[in-house]
């Protein structure tokens, strides 16, 4: 840029990246290009605690009580990192998570 006496300075435009309208933000071209990539996520509902005797001895129609109570939320993890909380839901004959909380 180069300034002329009496002249306003011209500032080069640069070439930003297209947006889809003025309230949709860019997106690095880097985070476009994971947006296909599947990940797994889980449901952690809480823990139990036994010996491999125990273990060994369960069957059909055991029950394994939790650490949890009814109310704790649910939280969903990926790569075992907590990425939001929840609580469960049925939908039709499964379970579901209903999204309550994401983590920052």
């Amino acid at each position: 840029m180069t300034l002329q006496k009496g002249r306003p300075a011209r500032v080069p435009q640069t070439n930003t990246a297209a947006t889809k309208s003025d309230t949709t933000p860019a997106r690095p071209l880097a985070a476009r290009m994971i947006d296909d990539v599947e990940v797994e996520i889980e449901a952690f509902v809480g823990n139990a605690r036994m010996t491999v005797a125990e273990l060994g001895a369960l069957a059909a129609e055991s029950v394994v009580t939790l650490d949890a109570p009814l109310n704790q939320a649910v939280e969903l993890r990926l790569n075992g990192v907590v990425v939001a909380h929840g609580e469960l839901v049925a939908v039709g004959d499964k379970f579901g998570v209903r999204l309550t909380e994401l983590a920052a």
